[in-house]
């Protein structure tokens, strides 16, 4: 071919002249100088640039300061972000194992420019220039010194990169000696120097003299250019064993990685986001002072608002989530003005306003309680920009009046708030799951908005099947299950992370102090309690009937049964007798009561029967609220039936009107009428024996007030229990009778109850008074007013801080051992002045094992019954669990780790413990060590019954910041596991962990990763789709939508509003506007009345609208490409 005088890559290509010469010219000298090099150049020219007989590669080094900073990367960070980028495969790696073997040539030379000089702003220079030159003998002659004949030189603007080579619009000038024939007879040229002259051309000069001449000013151009190329090379030191190293440790390079880089990489590269900085405004004021971990969880927080518009903050009781939501709260309703709302138990309600007073921060404060009165005008509360719940498990169950409302509340004004923006949802709590895994899905539904595809950029296309799959595991095992979304939306930290990967933290500039908690087990004779009728109580509470309860059991023989209903009856016997069962140890007087509403319902369900009236238990309570003069005193005498009362009052009639009525031919009545008898004379017997006991018989009591007297005497504590009954009947055994001298003797202490039926503000009067310093009124430390003992019930058991507090006694057994961790954690928080907290519990001495057995037994029955679907969280209420036994076995022996151990269990799966392991390390190694990682590398690890690989890409998205995908092939099974807990715990290792030899000769890798990266572009098409399609939507708006538009043709109908309400139908509806629309469509199926079906869906349209996706939704949705995954890091797994 003919060498070009300029090459631009357009006409000709640097590479193929490159190429070209190399292989003419084969043991000629190669120079190069170049800004950057990387494998892509090499592999333009890697089957000639092994023919040459020496090469010298000049590379350019960084600036170091300046302006320009940043203009020019390092050589070095150039070539291994080439490397970082290129997808790993066989091609690729056989391409670098080529350009190691040549660089480890003895006639290959590489140095990196340092330059012997600086400028006067104290940068050094950089070397910015292109050039190649060549150098060779002349036919056949030999070469017997170094770069003897110029031959040609190229200088311009390309580097020794692909693009440089052969893609980019370049501009490089060759100068050369060697000439073809019709370059020295150049006419064109001829004249343009002739015209420039002015003279004529010597004719005299032959064709050969002509060439030679034309060579000489070639010659001359490519010697000055060596010598100005030695003259940086004298100035350049040497970098090839440097440039191998970055090949030999990138991932295709043979560098051996162990298998706790591996394991480091993946945690710096997952959890960078939470070490990179703040969303925040650095210059923007604060009035929320927070501690070190606290400002991580803002941190966190705000990403995680910012991608979904809603997140649950989850720490542990104790760790100051009312600060970190008060933070949020700034960022938004300070800072940027916008509206906000705040939700939270009524007890909290001043607490609140205090905090938001004091932060200048403005904001509308509503009590959970008033929600759920189902009177709230809403409209008010239409444009809120960011809404934040405090004691968000109270919004656990969809059902609720006070979670309608709620949803009403985000749904409005098309789920947007005044500014403009979507609502933001802030819910605070530290039980998310009190009974299954659904509790959290309700709570994360509230902004999804019952979208099931709204996580379907995180992986996630339906919602609610995602947690139908985790609800047939535990909690423990079910947060784990679910671990991928917990990352996209929860922060979770316990009080054991926190005192472990913040030893140091401080608020105040004071450090922060942890106290120790202690467990401590008070003895009473349950027996002794029930004067000698404790076992004939329990036995006769075993044999009740319940058959009011019951019913479907008693139908007649020939009648057809409802299985469902037979199972869901069977399991209510259970959970009453449970219950009667609980509140026997709680408290006599707790019993009592029991024993007196059972004996007055069943004989007035008994009497109701006979007139075929079903009396179910809520129509009872509804009808006896009715009743005048009908209170609850206890005179001791016999129970009655209250049909005689009901049936006086009009009104508690009317409630009896509309109950089902008995089938008599259905029903064996004589054996239903048995039934009830037998209860009725075991109710009785059990009455009798426990209506005259008193406070002086009751050991509990007494063994209380020894405790408080000798043990406790001068201590401000708070008591525990879960019945209000029982709270009641334990303030007025310790406040309204002294004939033992025990007040007296305890110093007349102050002693005060809260249970519900005590006014929200009246239990905020008595908080303050027991806890004056932690509420702020230091003033009322130590005056009459302030309060030594509170008797309380769990209504204080949320969001309190009690910490003036460093006794809590535990009446009642912990059924539920959460409440334990809830109660400890009202005097347990973050700057306690005490070294110890103290928690004691009361246990029946002798009866302890034969009462969990019962219980237990009742347990096993009813989760039976429920294994069968026959039941719900409405049935089934409060669930205690086979290891909740066992973790009251424990806490009677006093071991006080189940307290950690219960809180571990109730958390949620999360990543905390590998950023305090990360953190951990960084702070010992630095975070260089690991950012000097190359991406893509890899190791092995040898796991038992393990055969895999490990693979984790990453790819950005649109909306900012990155998507990770982690992934497990399992070679036996063939199938990918994404589940990035289930991951941790396989590549988990420490750095003493050695290196397995990958099995490179049984696994292919590159097929492998082939079958996961077209995995991940499909779950990524079919997350696409979810998104585009129509959502799925209840069968209501279906059925509303069909009957408009079967109605859309009426003359007297807005044709154009229906096509607007039926595209509103189409869109996901909250759970209340469901059940309004459900109501609609039965009311026009018996009427037909489409106007009135057309004003509800009207005035659901005119208060939310419709949902809106923002302009530039569509730039913003995540379509991952195979070459947008980025690979970090892999490791082989084998046995």
């Amino acid at each position: 071919m003919k060498i070009p005088y300029v090459i631009d890559n357009i006409e000709h290509t640097l590479a193929d002249v490159l190429n070209y010469l190399l292989t003419t010219r084969a043991g000629a000298d190669l120079d190069i100088a170049t800004a950057y090099f990387s494998i892509r150049g090499f592999e333009h020219v890697r089957r000639t640039l092994p023919n040459v007989r020496t090469f010298r590669l000049l590379l350019g080094d960084k600036p170091q300061g300046g302006e320009d900073l940043g203009l020019a990367p390092d050589s070095r960070a150039f070539l291994r972000h080439e490397l970082n980028a290129e997808p790993l495969t066989l091609e690729t790696q056989r391409l670098v194992e080529e350009l190691i073997a040549f660089l480890r040539r003895d006639d290959v030379q590489a140095r990196l420019y340092v330059g012997n000089s600086q400028f006067g702003n104290g940068r050094r220079e950089f070397l910015h220039a292109k050039c190649y030159l060549l150098y060779g003998g002349v036919g056949n002659q030999q070469v017997l010194f170094d770069h003897l004949f110029p031959l040609v030189g190229i200088v311009g603007s390309s580097n020794f990169t692909g693009p440089g080579l052969a893609h980019n619009n370049e501009l490089n000038l060759v100068h050369k000696t060697i000439l073809d024939v019709t370059e020295v007879e150049d006419d064109a040229a001829r004249a343009e120097v002739i015209n420039h002259a002015g003279t004529q051309v010597n004719g005299r000069i032959t064709a050969e003299n002509q060439h030679l001449l034309k060579s000489e000013v070639g010659a001359r151009a490519i010697l000055d250019l060596a010598a100005w190329f030695n003259r940086q090379w004298a100035r350049s030191t040497d970098f090839k064993d440097e440039l191998i190293e970055i090949l030999e440790s990138s991932k295709f390079g043979g560098r051996e990685y162990t298998p706790y880089e591996i394991y480091m990489k993946a945690l710096f590269e997952y959890l960078r986001d939470d070490l990179d900085g703040d969303l925040s405004d650095p210059a923007t004021r604060s009035a929320v002072e927070l501690t070190e971990f606290q400002e991580d969880a803002v941190k966190k927080a705000r990403r995680i608002l910012a991608r979904y518009d809603g997140v649950i903050v989850a720490d542990s009781v104790g760790l100051g989530k009312t600060w970190i939501g008060k933070k949020l709260l700034e960022d938004y309703a300070y800072h940027r003005r916008q509206k906000a709302l705040i939700i939270c138990p009524a007890s909290l309600r001043s607490m609140w306003e205090r905090e938001m007073q004091a932060a200048s921060i403005a904001a509308t404060v509503i009590s959970q309680e008033r929600l759920g009165q189902g009177n709230l005008d809403l409209r008010a509360l239409a444009d809120m920009d960011v809404i934040l719940v405090d004691e968000a498990h109270n919004f656990r169950n969809r059902l609720t009046n006070r979670y309608r409302t709620l949803e009403m509340i985000l749904a409005a004004n098309g789920r947007r708030g005044r500014d403009g923006g979507r609502k933001k949802l802030i819910l605070l709590t530290a039980t998310p799951i009190n009974n299954n895994i659904f509790d959290l899905y309700n709570q994360i539904n509230l902004f999804a908005g019952n979208d099931r595809a709204y996580f379907a950029t995180a992986g996630i296309g339906d919602l609610y099947k995602y947690f139908l799959a985790a609800r047939r595991e535990s909690v423990a095992e079910g947060s784990i299950r679910i671990f991928n979304l917990l990352e996209e939306v929860v922060v979770r930290r316990t009080r054991q992370f926190i005192r472990s990967a913040y030893p140091e933290a401080t608020i105040g500039g004071k450090r922060i102090t942890w106290p120790e908690r202690r467990l401590r087990t008070v003895r009473y004779d349950l027996e002794s309690t029930y004067e000698g009728f404790y076992q004939d109580i329990v036995s006769r509470i075993e044999r009740l009937n319940l058959a009011h309860y019951n019913l479907e059991a008693y139908k007649a023989t020939d009648a057809a049964k409802d299985d469902f209903e037979l199972g869901r009856e069977e399991a209510l016997v259970g959970i009453f007798k449970s219950r009667f069962l609980k509140r026997l140890e709680s408290s006599i007087d707790a019993f009592r009561i029991s024993i007196r509403r059972a004996l007055e319902f069943v004989k007035t369900f008994d009497e109701y029967i006979q007139d075929d009236i079903v009396l179910d238990a809520a129509s009872f309570q509804s009808a006896m609220r009715l009743i005048e003069n009908d209170d609850e005193s206890d005179d001791g005498g016999m129970p009655t039936s209250r049909a005689a009362a009901i049936d006086d009052a009009a009104a508690a009639r009317a409630v009896l009107d509309g109950l089902p009525r008995l089938d008599a031919k259905r029903y064996n009545r004589r054996r239903l009428h048995h039934a009830l008898s037998e209860d009725i004379d075991n109710l009785t017997e059990i009455w009798y024996q426990v209506r005259n006991i008193g406070v002086r018989e009751d050991d509990k009591v007494q063994e209380l007030k020894h405790l408080l007297l000798s043990e406790l005497r001068g201590q401000k504590v708070i008591i525990f229990t879960y019945y209000k009954d029982t709270a009641r009947y334990l303030h007025s055994a310790l406040t309204t009778s002294d004939t033992d001298g025990w007040l007296q003797a305890m110093g007349d202490p102050v002693i005060r109850r809260i249970d519900s039926d005590v006014a929200p503000a009246d239990r905020g009067r008595i908080v303050e008074a027991f806890a004056p310093h932690a509420s702020g009124r230091s003033e009322d430390m130590g005056s009459e007013h302030e309060i030594d003992i509170l008797v309380a019930t769990d209504v204080m058991s949320e969001g309190q801080n009690l910490q003036d507090c460093g006794v809590l006694v535990n009446y009642d057994l912990h059924w539920n051992p959460t409440r334990m961790v809830q109660r400890a954690g009202r005097i347990d928080r973050m700057g306690s002045a005490f070294d110890v907290l103290t928690i004691h519990n009361l246990f029946p001495e002798r009866e302890l094992e034969s009462l969990l057995g019962l219980v237990e037994r009742l347990t096993r029955k009813i989760d039976v019954i429920n294994q069968t679907g026959f039941l719900d969280a409405s049935v089934l209420g409060e669930v205690v669990t086979p290891r909740d036994f066992n973790t009251l076995r424990r806490i009677a022996d006093e071991d006080g780790t189940v307290i950690e151990e219960q809180e571990s269990f109730l958390e949620l799966a999360s990543s905390e413990a590998l950023m305090a392991e990360l953190q951990r390390f960084l702070a010992s190694e630095g975070n260089r060590w690991v950012q000097d990682l190359d991406d893509g590398i890899h190791s092995g690890l040898q796991r038992r019954n393990s055969k895999g690989v490990f693979f984790y890409f990453v790819a950005k998205h649109a909306a900012g910041g990155r998507v990770h995908y982690w992934r497990y092939y399992d070679i036996n099974r063939r199938e990918v596991i994404d589940n990035r807990y289930q991951i941790i715990q396989m590549i988990a290792c420490g750095p003493e962990t050695p290196r397995h030899p990958p099995p490179y000769h049984e696994i292919d890798v590159f097929e492998i990763q082939e079958k996961v990266l077209a995995g991940i572009v499909t779950e990524v098409q079919h997350q696409q789709a979810a998104e585009l399609v129509t959502k799925e939507v209840a069968q209501e708006q279906v059925l509303a939508s069909d009957i408009l538009r079967e109605h859309a043709r009426r003359p007297e109908l807005d044709r154009n509003e229906i096509r607007e309400l039926r595209r509103y139908l189409k869109q996901p509806m909250v759970g209340a506007s469901v059940q309004q629309l459900r109501r609609a469509v039965q009311i026009y199926r018996s009427d037909s009345d489409v106007e009135a079906l057309l004003s509800i869906v009207r005035e659901l349209y005119e208060a939310q609208g419709i949902v809106e996706t923002d302009d530039d939704a569509d730039n913003q949705r995540n379509i991952v490409r195979r070459e947008d995954l980025h690979l970090i890091c892999y490791e082989y797994i084998d046995a």
